[in-house]
C-alpha cells in the first residue's frame, strides 16, 4: 500500500511540475511578444496630443465616468507615446497575473481551510499555474483579454478581484475603513455591470447576515464600519460613472438603447446566450473540476459539510449576480468576448472546489486508472492549447511589427491611407483581437499617435 501511495504522490508531483513549466513558458512568451492592441491605439492617440488632465476631461465628456481605468491606462502608456516601447504594459502583465493568483489563493484558503495543504508545499506555484492558464479559451484568446488587453482587464477582471480581496479583509475583520473606501471606489468606478453586481452582492450579504453564521461573525462593530465604508465607496464610484456626460453619450450614440420590446428581447437572449456559451465552452471551467476530482479528499463530516455548503453558496451567489448583471448590462449596450474574464475568476475556482469535494457532494470515487486517464487528458489538452496560444502570440507580434513598418510610411505620406492590421482571430467564430484595418476608431487613434511630432522611429521610408 505504501509503494502504491508513493507512486501516486510521484505522479501528482510530475503532473504539477509539467503544469508549472507550461505556465512559466507561456507567460514568458506572452510578455516578450506584447504589442499594442485595440483600445491602446485610442488611448495613445488621445494622450500624445494633450496632457493627462485634458485626456481625462475628454473621457468624461465623450466616453464615461470610469476615470481611474483611463487614468491608470494613461500612466501605463506614458512611456510609449513617442515610440513603440511596450515594456511598461508588458511588465504590468506580471502584476495582473500576481493579483489573479492572490485572489484565487484567498478564495481557496477561505473555502478549503486546512484542506488547502493537499496542494503540497508548492501550492503557490500550482495556484499560479492554473490561475494563469485558466483564462485561455477554446474559441477566444482569453490570455490576451486577461493579461495583455489591459483596458478590458481593468473593466471586467480587476473589479471582481478587488471585490474578493475586500471581502477577504472583511471576513478577517480588517478595521481600516479608509482602505475599504478606496477599494470600493476602484470597484465601483470600473465598469457599470461589475460595479452594479458588487453593490447587489454586498446588499445580499447584509440581508442574509442573520441566516449565515459565516457572515454574521464578520459583522462586529468594526466589521460594520469596514462593510459600510466599502459599500459607500462602491456607490460613489458607481455614481461617478452615471454622472459623466460621456456615459450617456455612448449609451445613446454608440449602440443605442433598444427601440422596442422585440429588440430588447433579442438583445437579452443574445447576451444571455453569449455569456452562457463562454462559460459552457471554456476549457478550464471543466479542467478545474477534473483536477479537483484527481486530488479529491474523503467525504467530509456532516457538520463540516454544512459550513462548506454555506461558503460555496456565497461564491455561487456572486457568480450568478455577476452573470445576471453582465447579461442585463450588455442588453442595453453591447456584448463582447472579452467581458467574461470576471466570470472565470469566480467559476473556475468554484468548479475546482466541486471536484475537490466530489466525494462529499457527488459521491464520486474514481479508481487509479481513471484518474491517470484524466491526468493524461488534461495535460495533453493544456499543452495543445498552450502551443496554440504561444504560436498566436508570436504570429501577431511578427504581423504587428511588419504592419507598423508599412503603416508608419503610409501615414507619413498620407494620414488618410488605408492601413494594414495585425489581427489575432481564433477559428470557428473569428473572435479575438481586431485591428486598425477593421475599425475606424482604432485607425484614428493609431494615426494620431504615429503623427505626433515627438514620435521617433528608425524606419526609413
Amino acid at each position: 500500500m505504501g509503494i502504491i501511495q508513493q507512486s501516486s504522490m510521484n505522479k501528482n508531483l510530475l503532473f504539477q511540475v509539467m503544469i508549472w513549466m507550461l505556465a512559466f513558458t507561456l507567460l514568458a512568451t506572452q510578455i516578450l511578444h506584447t504589442r499594442f492592441l485595440q483600445d491602446d491605439y485610442f488611448l495613445l492617440g488621445e494622450i500624445s496630443n494633450g496632457s493627462l488632465f485634458e485626456f481625462l476631461n475628454s473621457v468624461w465628456q465623450g466616453q464615461g465616468g470610469n476615470l481611474w481605468i483611463y487614468g491608470f491606462q494613461g500612466l501605463l502608456l506614458g512611456a510609449s507615446l513617442n515610440s513603440v516601447d511596450t515594456s511598461t504594459i508588458a511588465t504590468w502583465t506580471l502584476v495582473t497575473v500576481s493579483v489573479v493568483t492572490l485572489t484565487n489563493y484567498l478564495i481557496l484558503k477561505w473555502l478549503m481551510g486546512k484542506d488547502l495543504s493537499v496542494l503540497g508545499k508548492y501550492k503557490w506555484l500550482s495556484i499560479f499555474s492554473i490561475s494563469y492558464l485558466g483564462y485561455e479559451g477554446l474559441f477566444t484568446p482569453g490570455l490576451i483579454a486577461a493579461f495583455s488587453y489591459h483596458q478590458a482587464a481593468f473593466s471586467h477582471l480587476w473589479p471582481i478581484m478587488l471585490l474578493i480581496i475586500a471581502l477577504s479583509l472583511f471576513i478577517n475583520k480588517n478595521t481600516n475603513i479608509l482602505l475599504a473606501f478606496i477599494l470600493g471606489i476602484f470597484i465601483g468606478n470600473s465598469n457599470i455591470s461589475e460595479s452594479f453586481s458588487a453593490i447587489i452582492f454586498l446588499l445580499v450579504i447584509l440581508l442574509f447576515k442573520k441566516k449565515n453564521l459565516l457572515i454574521k461573525n464578520a459583522f462586529s462593530v468594526s466589521g460594520y464600519k469596514f462593510y459600510c465604508s466599502l459599500l459607500c465607496g462602491n456607490f460613489t464610484g458607481f455614481l461617478i460613472i452615471l454622472a459623466a456626460p460621456g456615459f450617456w453619450n455612448r449609451a445613446h450614440n454608440s449602440v443605442g438603447f433598444p427601440t422596442g420590446a422585440q429588440e430588447l428581447l433579442y438583445r437579452f437572449f443574445k447576451s444571455f446566450g453569449s455569456f452562457s456559451a463562454d462559460l459552457a465552452t471554456h476549457p478550464m471551467v471543466w479542467f478545474a473540476f477534473l483536477i479537483g476530482v484527481i486530488i479529491a479528499i474523503p467525504e467530509k463530516l456532516a457538520q463540516d459539510k454544512i459550513v462548506l455548503v454555506s461558503k460555496i453558496k456565497l461564491l455561487t451567489w456572486l457568480g450568478v449576480i455577476l452573470f445576471a448583471s453582465l447579461t442585463i448590462g450588455s442588453t442595453f449596450a453591447y456584448v463582447s468576448w472579452h467581458q467574461s474574464t470576471g466570470l472565470y475568476q469566480i467559476f473556475i475556482p468554484l468548479t475546482f472546489l466541486l471536484g475537490f469535494y466530489s466525494k462529499s457532494f457527488l459521491k464520486l470515487d474514481l479508481g487509479r486508472n481513471q484518474k491517470s486517464l484524466i491526468v493524461f487528458a488534461v495535460v495533453v489538452s493544456l499543452i495543445l492549447m498552450s502551443v496554440k496560444a504561444g504560436i498566436s502570440f508570436k504570429a501577431r507580434a511578427a504581423d504587428w511589427d511588419s504592419a507598423f513598418k508599412i503603416n508608419y510610411c503610409l501615414i507619413r505620406e498620407n494620414p488618410n491611407s488605408k492601413l494594414v492590421g495585425a489581427e489575432m482571430l481564433y477559428p470557428v467564430f473569428n473572435l479575438g483581437i481586431e485591428d486598425v484595418s477593421s475599425w475606424e476608431w482604432m485607425r484614428r487613434g493609431y494615426v494620431k499617435w504615429v503623427s505626433n511630432s515627438k514620435f521617433k522611429s528608425d524606419i526609413k521610408c
